[in-house]
C-alpha cells in the first residue's frame, strides 16, 4: 500500500496551526497546480532551469505537508533538469501529476 501523506506530520501541523491549517492546505493545493503547470510547460519548451525551479518549489512544499512520495518524485525531476535532461522526463512528470492527484484528494478530504 502506497502512503501518500504522513499522517503524523499532518496531525502535528493541524495541532500547531489550528484554524490556519485549512489556509495552508488550500494555498499549497493552488500553488502545486501552478508548479505542475510550470513543470509541464518547461518540459514542452525544453527549459531545464524553469523545470528545475518548479520541481524544487513543489518538492519543498510537498515535504512540508508530509507528501513524501510526491516530494521524492519532484526531486527526481529537479535532478534531471539540473543535469540538463528534462527532455526525458515526460513519464516522470506524469508520475508527479498522478501522485499529486492522490495527495490533493486526501488533503481535500481532510479539510472538508
Amino acid at each position: 500500500m502506497v502512503v501518500h501523506l504522513d499522517a503524523l506530520q499532518l496531525k502535528e501541523l493541524k495541532e500547531v496551526l489550528e484554524d490556519e491549517f485549512r489556509v495552508l492546505v488550500e494555498t499549497y493545493l493552488q500553488d502545486a497546480v501552478l508548479r505542475l503547470g510550470l513543470m509541464r510547460k518547461a518540459y514542452s519548451e525544453g527549459d531545464n532551469d524553469a523545470g528545475r525551479q518548479a520541481a524544487h518549489s513543489l518538492k519543498g512544499a510537498s515535504a512540508n505537508l508530509g507528501a513524501n512520495q510526491l516530494s521524492a518524485l519532484c526531486e527526481k525531476v529537479e535532478h534531471n533538469a539540473k543535469a540538463g535532461n528534462l527532455s526525458g522526463c515526460e513519464e516522470l512528470i506524469g508520475q508527479v501529476e498522478a501522485e499529486f492527484g492522490h495527495v490533493k484528494r486526501e488533503l481535500t478530504q481532510m479539510i472538508a
